[in-house]
Parts: C-alpha cells; structure tokens; sequence
C-alpha cells in the first residue's frame, strides 16, 4: 500500500514502518489508542500532551494523517512528548484515495496488536484517569461488553429543542445514547453519570474504546466516506450485536471543537439525511413501514425546526445551506439514490 509517509518511533529510536499484521495474529493484553487527523496539526499537539499526562499511558499510540501536507507530521515528529506518550508510535500518512474517516480507521486497526482499540477525535483533550478508566472497565465486565465510552463534559440538562422533539414524538423518551425506531438518538449529555457505568445504544466516535477483535472482524463502512457523519452510530448498531455498550461516568474528556476539516454547511445536510436513511435502514432490526414513515415524520419536523434560523440576521446563509443539503437528500433517496 502506498502512503505519502510512514515511519515508527519506539525505544526513543525512528525508524521505518514495518507491515501490517496478518488480520488473524493473537493480540496481546493491552491498550493502543488510535487517532485520525485532517488538517490539524495544533489539536493534536494538544492531545498528545493530554495523553503523556495521563497515569496510564498507551501501550501504542496509532496516528493516521490525511492531510494535504507535512504540517501535521512536523509537530508530532518535533513534539517533545514523543518519547514517552507511548510504548510505540506510529504515524502514516495517507495519499488522496485513502483519505476519510472509516478508511482512516481501518487502516489504524490493521496495525494494532492489543486486545483493545481507543479511537479519539483530534480535538479532544483527555482529563486525568480517562484511559486508566476505560480499560478498567473493559477488565471488569470482561466478555459481555464490546465497547466502552469516555464522558463528555458538558451541560446534563436537555436543551429546549429536545424538549420540543420529545412534545412532537420525534423521540418516545430522552434517556440518554438511545437509538430510536423514528432514526434519531439522543446524547449522552442527558444525564450526569458521574462515576456510574450506564448501558446505552450507541459509543461516541471520538470517545471511545473498543475490543479489537470486534473492530478488525466488523470494519468501518466506507460507504460513509470523508467525514462520514453518524459512522460511529452505525458502527455501534451492528458492534453491539456482539455484546453490550457502556458509558464510564469515571472517564472524561473535554470536546474542544475544531472548525477547521469539516465539511460545508450543505454537505453537513445533505449527510444528515442520507447518512441516517442508511443507519435506520441497516440498524433497525425489524423494520417496517411503520418505522420509515416515524423516520420520515421525524426528520421532516427537524428539518422545519431547523429553518426556524433563517429569521436570524446571522447565520442565515449557512442554515439555509444545511436545509437544501438536507432536501437534496431526501430528493436523491426519493429517486432511488441511496
């Protein structure tokens, strides 16, 4: 496979990076955390000093770069951290057919040689005990639990608009990471977990912390490709067939959200809609009319609900973006263009 640049760091030594695993190799116990970036060398400078920090340090630390250029590669290789924020690190940067986030994440797998996977978002920052928190928890259940997520910090409270959406039955309830029949789900953020372990539906993306052997035999969908909206959703839908999903009240993070390597405000649209056809089509087991036309009453109302921000004097202009990516959407699904 051909990568604009690859390379390994371990025992304080550089050096090339070495193939890929055999995809049926035994993995040993341990934690390798895996972060996909575009664009943001700053961000991930930041996390690299919330991870060093950490008491429990990753046994391997996973870097896939889809950037244009060297910026991102320079402050990782010249960061000062480098030699003790992992027992190994790897980086690779990947050429333009293999940029977005499922292949990012695939790929990332495909070097990892613990028994467990936590992916994070570039733009988080890791609050002390967060990794130790999550593999503990993975340890305790044991078997019975596939996936594991880090609290965001944040307000508990539900927002007036899901008070609305609960009032207009786009929801049945707001009992945090559910996934509902009508394709929405609601956010962890409902509920104050604080150091509980609460059962729930669907893992954060750029949180959580998985068994590998359930991330290499399931994959991420390519079919969500660049920044893929709702691929964590979707991937959690089909993973916890497998056993359960739980969110660590004990392991927190802070989500400083990075405009830069986001899509526009008709592409975000436009994948609100389209995305989430396709996880309500794959993930609702046994669906029937009934469930698409809950699906369509649903995101009908969130679009209108959404337009009520045209009479804003700002922002105009991008909201009426995100409605006609939406619209576009459900004109493409109507006509067959899944």
């Amino acid at each position: 496979m051909e990568f604009a640049a690859a390379w390994t760091y371990q025992n304080g030594t550089p050096g090339p990076l070495m193939a890929a695993g055999a995809a049926d190799r035994a993995l040993r116990p341990g934690l390798t955390v895996a972060i996909c970036t575009y664009q943001r060398p700053a961000s991930l400078s930041r996390l690299v000093d919330s991870l060093a920090a950490q008491e429990r340090t990753p046994d391997a630390l996973i870097v896939v770069d889809a950037s244009a250029n060297s910026a991102t590669e320079d402050v990782l290789k010249a960061h000062a951290c480098l030699p003790r924020v992992a027992g190994a690190v790897v980086y690779i940067r990947v050429i333009e057919s293999m940029r977005g986030l499922p292949k990012q994440r695939n790929l990332c797998v495909r070097y990892v040689d613990t028994d467990l996977t936590a992916f994070l978002d570039d733009d988080v920052v890791l609050l002390p005990g967060c990794l130790a928190e999550m593999e503990r928890q993975h340890r305790l259940l044991g078997n019975q639990v596939v996936g594991v997520g880090a609290v965001i910090e944040g307000d508990a409270a539900p927002t007036r608009l899901w008070m609305l959406r609960l009032i207009l039955r786009m929801v049945p309830s707001l009992e945090p990471g559910r996934y509902y029949r009508s394709g929405m789900s609601t956010p962890w953020r409902f509920q104050d977990i604080e150091d509980d372990v609460v059962p729930v539906d669907w893992l954060p993306g750029g949180a959580a912390a998985w068994r590998t052997e359930i991330v290499q035999r399931l994959g991420f969908r390519t079919a969500f490709s660049g920044y893929a909206q709702g691929e964590d959703l979707e991937f959690s839908l089909r993973a916890r067939r497998y056993g359960a999903l739980y969110a660590v009240g004990g392991a927190r993070l802070l989500h400083l959200h990075e405009p830069s390597g986001r899509p526009d405000s008709f592409a975000r649209g436009y994948m609100a809609i389209r995305n989430r056809y396709q996880i309500h089509r794959i993930g609702v087991p046994d669906r029937t009319w009934k469930d698409v036309a809950w699906f369509i009453y649903a995101w009908t109302v969130d679009t209108v609900l959404l337009g009520r921000h045209l009479i804003r004097p700002s922002g105009g202009l991008q909201v009426a973006m995100e409605v006609s990516g939406r619209v576009r959407a459900a004109y493409d699904l109507l006509r067959g263009h899944s």
